[in-house]
């Protein structure tokens, strides 16, 4: 007898049910295991010893990585018992990127790979489908997007290849991408016209700084100007005073052929360069400004330079300067008065600050001289004086926007600035073509150096206490300034880890704040950093709120152990830490964004890490009325210091293992939390007892 239709229903029903398990295990694994997906991932990078977790254990054997009782395999996202997230920024992993591999993960919704040296074709992630967040920035990917990259990309709501050699058209499937909010391609070589449109849904779009053409169309312009900025033949609004087309009077070459034109261009330039550096043997030093538009070793070079300064006598110093400078009589010994060397002639010094005694230019001109680098207001030299006092003279070009007498009244009140997270100048000399700075000459560097030079002794000791400590003096620097210059446009107006300067002790000492209303910023627009923040960039005034912003960027600076891709003005590589940071902290994910050489000692100080971290990206608020004053940014540092210390004091030692609270206790040994609260103590640094740490 036939079965009834609802018997027959029934059967189909149950199989149907029986076959759904077997169907979504067989979909999630892809015939393979996870455990071993991710192995077969890990296998198509190199540089891969930060993924040492990635492996299958006896214990563990073929276990799902996101079951209970599974060991950690880093930067794996789990929910819901399924992968959904793959969390792999700026561990410096090259090679290739098993898109197989991935496409075992069905749940799979976001991938970062940021931060690191993947090179060659842009791997197939458009196979992907059910993607929502790709960020691939600051990586060495190059070649085009194939035509239809975006076609089955209706998921996607964030797609960042930023910082990479990405080159041909941008394609036109780009509107197909229905779902997309952010859209990040700039720092890029991308060449032709845009695309007609983008998806109706995007929010945030950025394609500067890559070699686009053409006229922009209408529905690109409802993001502003600066997101188009750094293309030469791309007009936002065409004008008659630019072209928006790239003029091809002859046929042009093709790519291979441009290709060799680029390397035979780069030999040569690579030859001249090495023949002058024969000739003049130029010195390097880790102080001040040294790698100050130079990435560090993650992403162009690997390692700095730790070639001794090349000395030179004094003579040399004075013959360039002399013929330009006019250098003059000496200075009398017996005039120690700072406040009567104001009218001291052209010729001469004009001491400012005395905390190092008084000297002349002859004073200078007879000592053993060194070139020690190049920054944003000229260049530098340290100079060791007969006496033994050793200073840096920097020379700037660009500090002619003040009359004489007005820059002379600014350079008495920034020598008589006193903090002691601050370094004002000793002393100046002035013509109207060019300026003479003197400082006080740090020996270990700045803060720049010891984070992303050659990671020597001082790198090692730079642990989270010390960061800390850091991150506490210049805030507290900071708010002095934002006090002291309230006048000003922008206190400091130049604040970044190359003008931090750190003490025997760690302590940081702020440099060249004060400038910005010297330099004429027509001739030179980049001189100071803060003039890169964002609002700046998009045509506004520069106020106060910068100098917040360029406080961020260090704190971020501090915190990843990574350069900050702000810092150049026109080169690739570094990485965008606004971006990586304000992401990461938007998904939840902010114990990825930490330098693995603290959170190796200091997992127990996450949530202090996590706090520092959260105020680093309210202060690099893209909108600069949603920053905090200066003030209030220390307040908040400051929170977070006493928070530490608190959490030190409550912890005890529990059950903690010997490490564990050997780290602990190295919170308040000397040179650690203790010293950082160290708030109204005198120092004696730099010859003066009148240094105050508060914050007034």
């Amino acid at each position: 007898m036939a079965p009834s239709p609802h018997r027959l229903l029934s059967l189909f029903v149950a199989t149907i049910a029986a076959a759904l398990p077997a169907a979504a295990v067989a979909a999630e694994n892809n015939n393979m295991p996870v455990a071993e997906a991710l192995v077969k991932l890990k296998k198509s990078f190199t540089n891969s010893s930060s993924l040492s977790s990635w492996l299958i254990t006896d214990k563990d054997g073929d276990k799902h990585p996101c079951a209970p009782g599974s060991h950690e395999w880093h930067g794996v996202v789990c929910s819901g018992g399924k992968v959904t997230g793959l969390r792999l920024s700026g561990l410096d992993l090259g090679g290739t990127i098993d898109v197989d591999a991935l496409a075992s993960f069905p749940s799979l919704r976001s991938v970062s790979f940021a931060g690191n040296n993947f090179s060659g074709p842009l791997p197939a992630f458009h196979q992907l489908k059910a993607l929502k967040s790709m960020y691939l920035s600051d990586n060495h990917f190059s070649g085009p997007l194939p035509e239809g990259f975006f076609a089955n990309l209706s998921h996607l709501k964030k797609l960042w290849l930023d910082g990479n050699q990405l080159n041909g058209s941008i394609p036109a499937s780009v509107a197909q991408a229905t779902s997309l909010l952010e859209l990040h391609l700039d720092r890029n070589d991308f060449t032709g016209e845009l695309p007609p449109a983008p998806p109706p849904t995007l929010k945030s779009f950025d394609v500067s700084e890559n070699d686009l053409e053409g006229v922009v169309p209408e529905p690109f312009r409802r993001f502003d100007a600066s997101r188009f900025a750094g293309n030469e033949y791309l007009c936002f609004v065409p004008t008659s005073a630019k072209s928006c087309k790239r003029e091809q009077a002859v046929a042009a070459p093709d790519s291979s052929h441009r290709r060799v034109a680029m390397v035979l261009a780069t030999l040569l330039v690579v030859a001249v360069v090495a023949l002058c550096a024969c000739s003049s043997q130029p010195s390097s030093s880790r102080n001040m400004e040294r790698l100050e538009e130079k990435p560090p070793a993650a992403y162009m070079v690997k390692q700095a330079s730790t070639q001794q300064p090349q000395k030179r006598s004094v003579s040399w110093l004075g013959r360039r300067a002399g013929s330009s400078l006019g250098f003059g009589h000496r200075r009398s010994a017996s005039a120690a008065k700072v406040d009567d060397l104001s009218s001291r002639s052209a010729g001469d010094l004009v001491m400012v600050n005395n905390s190092k005694g008084t000297f002349g230019l002859a004073d200078l001109m007879k000592a053993a001289a060194e070139v020690i680098g190049s920054g944003g207001l000229g260049s530098a030299y340290k100079a060791v004086m007969a006496n033994g006092v050793a200073v840096v003279v920097k020379r700037s070009r660009d500090m002619n926007r003040a009359t004489k007498d007005a820059f002379q009244a600014e350079m008495k009140r920034l020598g008589a600035v006193r903090h002691a997270n601050l370094l004002p100048p000793l002393a100046y000399h002035y013509r109207s073509d060019e300026k003479l700075l003197v400082y006080e000459y740090i020996p270990k560097g700045s803060l720049l150096y010891v984070l992303h030079g050659d990671r020597g002794m001082d790198y090692a000791a730079l642990d989270w206490p010390m960061r800390l400590k850091v991150a506490a003096g210049v805030a507290r620097g900071m708010a002095c300034l934002h006090t002291e210059l309230a006048g000003h446009e922008v206190p400091h107006g130049n604040l970044k880890s190359a003008n931090v300067l750190l003490a025997p002790d760690f302590e940081p000492l702020l440099v060249g704040f004060g400038y910005s209303g010297l330099i004429n910023h027509m001739q030179s627009p980049h001189t100071v950093f803060a003039r890169r923040a964002p609002e700046c960039v998009a045509g506004h005034p520069v106020s106060a709120k910068a100098d917040v912003y360029c406080f961020g960027i260090v704190l971020l600076e501090l915190l990843t152990g990574k350069f900050p891709a702000q810092y150049l003005q026109n080169a690739k590589g570094g990485a965008d830490l606004v971006m990586w940071a304000t992401s990461a902290m938007a998904e939840g994910f902010e114990s990825d964004l930490f330098d693995p050489a603290i959170m190796a000692a200091w997992k127990f100080a996450l949530p202090d890490m996590k706090q520092l971290m959260k105020v680093a990206v309210d202060c690099v608020e893209v909108d600069p009325e949603k920053r905090l004053e200066m003030k209030a940014v220390a307040a908040r540092v400051e929170e977070v210091v006493a928070t530490a210390l608190a959490t030190v004091r409550e912890s005890g030692g529990g059950s903690e293992d010997a490490a564990s609270r050997s780290s602990r206790a190295a919170y308040v040994r000397e040179g650690s939390i203790q010293r950082i609260t160290s708030v109204g103590e005198r120092s004696s640094r730099r010859g003066s007892s009148d240094y105050s740490y508060g914050i007034s």
